[in-house]
Parts: structure tokens; sequence; C-alpha cells
């Protein structure tokens, strides 16, 4: 495993890559102190896994940087505080995985190891915070409301639209001409103020029923209203 480490303090990241250099998992490790070029050295070094110095600013924005230029690349914050607020805070910044501060080197290289094959340790009150906080967004997200209620029929392109259907193969399925789903098509978009049709399939897959649930809209069936 190659380890990249970031961190300003040149002692801390020495340090980290000193013990990792000891141990048979690792085969070769990076310390960079600060982040001029840190992704071109990255990628010329062949990381594996990278270690962010969290309790520097930067950082995070190092890391945003690295991960834009590889996705696959698993990111590991170290120096957590672990409270819900912070590890949070990681798994905003795009983190895979955290080593909270009061982690020995053992458990550092665990986690490390566990990055490494697509896993992440948490602790089972974090892990449980962490799920109240998407729950928590799931329901501040609304879905949006219609200026204008959607006919059954809208309602049935819709869920075909959701299912990824074409306009030539809802034609061919409700018997419409491909320029009568044209013109359902853009109400549609027109009345759920969207701009899109990807933007209705997310809201379908979200929650399928976002707008048969929806008290704008007076239709609580697909049904296939006439025209």
């Amino acid at each position: 495993m190659r380890v990249l480490i970031y961190s300003p303090i040149r002692l801390f990241g020495e340090c980290m890559g000193t013990f990792l250099e000891t141990t048979e998992a690792v085969t070769a490790v990076l310390v960079e102190h600060t982040v001029l070029d840190l992704d071109l050295k990255a990628m010329e070094f062949g990381v594996e896994v990278a270690l962010f110095d969290v309790t520097a600013p930067e950082s995070r924005s190092a890391a945003s940087l690295l991960r834009a230029l590889n996705q696959d690349i698993p990111m590991v914050a170290v120096a957590v505080t672990e409270v819900p607020e912070d590890v949070i805070a990681c798994a905003d910044s795009g983190f895979d995985a955290y080593v909270p501060i009061t982690a020995r080197t053992c458990e550092m290289l665990e986690i490390l190891c566990r990055a490494r094959q697509g896993e992440t340790m948490c602790d089972p009150k974090i892990a449980r915070n962490l799920f109240n906080e998407l729950a928590r967004r799931r329901t501040a997200v609304e879905p949006p409301f219609p200026n204008e209620q959607l006919t059954p029929r809208e309602l049935e392109i819709s869920h075909l639209i959701a299912r990824g259907a074409a306009n030539k193969e809802i034609a061919a399925q409700l018997h419409l001409s491909v320029a009568t789903i044209k013109n359902h098509v853009h109400s549609v978009l027109h009345k759920l103020q969207f701009q899109n049709r990807s933007q209705v399939t997310s809201l379908l897959l979200r929650d399928p029923m976002a707008l048969h649930l929806n008290p704008a809209i007076g239709a609580r069936t697909l049904g296939r209203g006439r025209l």
C-alpha cells in the first residue's frame, strides 16, 4: 500500500510516515507539508491511500483537489475529534474514513488498510448520528410543488420518464404521437419548474409518491385519463 501523508506540521507528518514505513502493509510513504503541486506529486507517486491532517485549515481543500483528480483514491482524515459535528464535517468534505485524535498507531494502520479495501471504521454512536443527520437532511429537502395541477396523463408520463423511457417509447406504449408526448413532457417540466427530464427521474426515484402526495395535485392515482 502506497500512502500519501499531508500535514503542514513537519514533525507530525514525518513521525506518521516513519511508523508506517516499518509496517508490512505499507510499501512506500510520501510525506508532504505544502499543498503546492500536491496533486501532481500524488499522481507521480502512485498513491493508493491519502492521509490528511485535518487540524490544518487547508487540508480539506487539498483533499478536494486530489479527489477531483482521482475519485478512486481513499481519503482518510487524521486527528479528528470524535464528536458528531466534526465527523459529519469530514464526510461532507469527501473523506472516506477518519482517524480519531485519540487513536493509537496500530488503530491508524487498521483504518488505512480498511479504507484501501473500501471499508470505514466508525464508533457506533457516531454511526447513529450520521444516520440521524442523513434523515434530517432528507426531510429538510421537500419536493417541488407545481404551480399547476398535473393531469393523470402527465403523472403517468412522469413515471415513464423516471423508468428511462424515451419519447418514442412512451408514445408507442400510450398509443399517442411523439409530438403529443413532447407537449406533455414540456408541460410536466413547466409545472414542476424543472429544467430537464433527469430532475423528474431523480425526484421519483427518491420518492415514487412525491407527485401523488403533493397537496397541490388533485389526482392520487396514475390513471389513463383522456386528453
